[in-house]
């Protein structure tokens, strides 16, 4: 008898175990399906406007070809934006637009783009686990060949940093993104601004706020602004091949950016870290 109880226990403790640790890989599956949907989805915001072609623009292109690009464009939105998604059709028609008329006489060439990092916090899933709401702080990246309005020929390159509050839902099994509730977001150009800003402050008192490392970093960041702000291209394969040349990771500032105090470096004092 004491045998067999003792067995018997360990059954028990033994499921329990099974069975949290289940539970605990289909909640920690789950977390992981509703981030992954969202990074889906931005991604493929910043694909709005792509196609392929040897001249930056779409006159090259067959009715087939276009109406192709449109048509996985389109699939990937019905894939990561809910029907209800206020962007769904937009986007559609924005992008449809670009490869249709506006790309047609003028560069407008989608080079690459997408989410450098992103962090979701504080996912809650609903009672019957068909909507989640979460917290996000997403870094992403775009990156153009285009012509401005004088014909000249550049290359835009932006990050940004968005802390957001998300709500995803789920249709026909598919964790999609529903809305985007309140966002406040910062801009790449301008986190490098207030790092230079910091940075010429310190330097007034003889002092430095970066380390060896991150002063070459900033040497990144000023050879990045050349590149894109300050330059304008002869032809369109010129911008191209120094667009292809720029590593996202390289010219995202906000990791230095945040470790040097994010949005409070606009009242930085210049005292040395």
């Amino acid at each position: 008898m004491k045998t067999g109880f003792k067995f018997g226990i360990a059954a028990v403790v033994l499921t329990a175990c099974i069975a949290g640790s289940t539970l605990w890989k289909n909640a920690h599956s789950e977390d992981e399906a509703i981030k992954e949907a969202f990074i889906g989805s931005q991604n493929i915001s910043q694909r709005i406007g792509y196609f392929e072609s040897d001249n930056g623009k779409t006159d090259q292109l067959s009715e087939e070809q276009i109406q192709g690009y449109i048509d996985d464009f389109n699939a990937e939105m019905d894939k990561y934006y809910s029907a209800d998604n206020v962007c769904r059709q937009t986007y559609k028609e924005i992008n449809e637009q670009i490869l249709r008329k506006n790309a047609k006489d003028t560069i407008m060439y989608t080079v690459d783009g997408g989410v450098l990092d992103c962090t979701c916090r504080h996912i809650k899933l609903s009672a019957d686990g068909t909507s989640a709401t979460m917290d996000v702080v997403l870094v992403n990246w775009g990156n153009w060949v285009e012509q401005n309005e004088e014909g000249q020929i550049e290359v835009t390159a932006p990050t940004g940093q968005d802390t957001m509050s998300v709500t995803m839902v789920k249709e026909d099994g598919q964790w999609k993104l529903q809305a985007i509730n309140d966002m406040v977001a910062w801009f790449g150009m301008d986190a490098i601004i207030d790092l230079q800003a910091a940075e010429q402050n310190a330097s007034e008192k003889g002092k430095s706020i970066f380390n060896e490392e991150q002063q070459k970093q900033m040497k990144i960041f000023e050879e990045y602004e050349q590149k894109t702000v300050f330059t304008e291209y002869d032809s369109f394969s010129e911008a191209l091949q120094v667009a292809e040349s720029i590593d996202p990771h390289e010219i995202n500032p906000f990791p230095l950016w945040n470790e040097k105090g994010g949005s409070s470096l606009e009242k930085y004092k210049g005292d040395a870290s």
